[in-house]
Formats: C-alpha cells, sequence, structure tokens
C-alpha cells in the first residue's frame, strides 16, 4: 500500500535513518492512511478531534488560525515531503490550526493514539523516530519564533524586509522566488494588499529591492537590515 510513498519518506525528516523495513513496518502497525483532497478543500479544522501527523505525499496546503476578530492568519504554506500536526499530537487532541489544501493534494496521517505509543511497540526504530521528532518539533518551534517577531513589527516596511531578509537567510541567494501570491504575502504580513503594494513599489523606486511578480531581488541589504533596527 504504501511502496509507492517510500522514497519520498526515506528521504523525510521524520524517517531519516530508518530503512525501508522499518518505515513499512511502522505505517503498517500505525494504521497509517492516505487521504486525498481537491483544491480548496478543507483538510483539518482548529479545534476539532485530531487525526494524528499528517505528511504531504502530493500538493500543496496552507495553514492557519481564526482569530477572535472571525479573520484568518495565515500561518505557513507547506509543499510536499512538509510534516503537519507533529506539535498537537504530544500537546493535546484538537487541532491547533486550520489546514487548506491549496492543490489537489494527498496526504499520509500517521494516527495520534499509535504514535504516542511508538517506543513500546516498535524499540528498534522508534529512539531514531523520536530524535526525528524532536528536531521537527524544535524547528518548527523556530518558524513560530519567527512569525510571532513578524507580528510584533509595527510598520509595513518592517514587516516586508523582515519577510524578505528572512528570505535571503533561508535560500542564501539575495534572486528568489517567493511561495506567496501578493494577497496571501499581505494576509500573510497582516496588512492590506493596497498597502503591501504601495510600500514594495516604495523600495523598489528607492533602489533597496526590485521585483516582478513573485521574482525579488535584494538590491541593498544593508539598508534592508538597517531597516529593521530602526
Amino acid at each position: 500500500m504504501f511502496e509507492s510513498y517510500l522514497k519520498l519518506l526515506m528521504e523525510n525528516p521524520l524517517f531519516e535513518g530508518l530503512s525501508r523495513e522499518e518505515i513499512t513496518e511502522m505505517l503498517s502497525g500505525m494504521g497509517a492512511y492516505v487521504g486525498s483532497y481537491k483544491k480548496w478543500e478543507t483538510i483539518t479544522v482548529e479545534n476539532e478531534k485530531l487525526d494524528g501527523i499528517g505528511i504531504i505525499v502530493s500538493g500543496q496546503v496552507s495553514i492557519g488560525k481564526d482569530t477572535s476578530s472571525g479573520d484568518r492568519l495565515m500561518m505557513a504554506r507547506l509543499s510536499q515531503g512538509d510534516v503537519f500536526g507533529e506539535v498537537a499530537v504530544y500537546t493535546g487532541s484538537l487541532w491547533t490550526a486550520t489546514v487548506l489544501a491549496d492543490k489537489d493534494s494527498s496526504i499520509l496521517f500517521l494516527p495520534a493514539e499509535k504514535l504516542v505509543n511508538a517506543e513500546q511497540m516498535f524499540s528498534k526504530a522508534a529512539g531514531r523516530f523520536a530524535l526525528n521528532m524532536l528536531y521537527i518539533i524544535a524547528k518548527k518551534a523556530r518558524v513560530l519564533n519567527d512569525k510571532l517577531e513578524l507580528l510584533a513589527l509595527k510598520s509595513i516596511r518592517r514587516k516586508i524586509c523582515y519577510y524578505l531578509l528572512k528570505q535571503y537567510q533561508i535560500r542564501k541567494t539575495a534572486t528568489f522566488t517567493v511561495s506567496l501570491r501578493r494577497g496571501e504575502m499581505a494576509e500573510y504580513l497582516q496588512v492590506s494588499r493596497p498597502s503591501l503594494s504601495r510600500e514594495l513599489i516604495r523600495l523598489k523606486e528607492e533602489g533597496i529591492i526590485d521585483f516582478e511578480g513573485r521574482d525579488f531581488k535584494l538590491i541593498d541589504l544593508e539598508r534592508i537590515s538597517k531597516e529593521l533596527k530602526k
């Protein structure tokens, strides 16, 4: 059943260091299953019963939280190989965010109740699996911290500079393509789309950045860094 996904899973940080046989044994023993979702379909709903960890085997999804005012705050966009729900598995029994399919997507779910007992069920591979899980959770915590730092910034310009500088640090190049369309970027930065567009144009006119659609080039990294220190 899982043969078509094994190559992808062996390259996934969650299963790093495990053999094909160990991965197959864990998936079968946990009762893992694959769910298919159409574009715009809801995969999980915040505060509803947790199914388990989801691994995206194809497609793309967005992770968001609903605010008290009824707005939706986009936290992240995930694609093939990315994992979601790993924190919720060990902190409660409810989904902590809403996940929507941005494209037709297939998700491999590892049921929550079997995950927390993995050490008892698969003693040989469980130690490595647990370390991998800890690494992923720590990495996710860092991403969440970056998001909180971003939202704490007051000006639109500083938010844009923070976001673009993070992209530069991740990609190790000043020229890159962002995954977010303009409206999605505005949602991610929690600003209006017209305001975002105006500030991007100002940054371009001042020679700090250049962009065309989702393609960006950071021309003056020093000035971008200085904007965050004001």
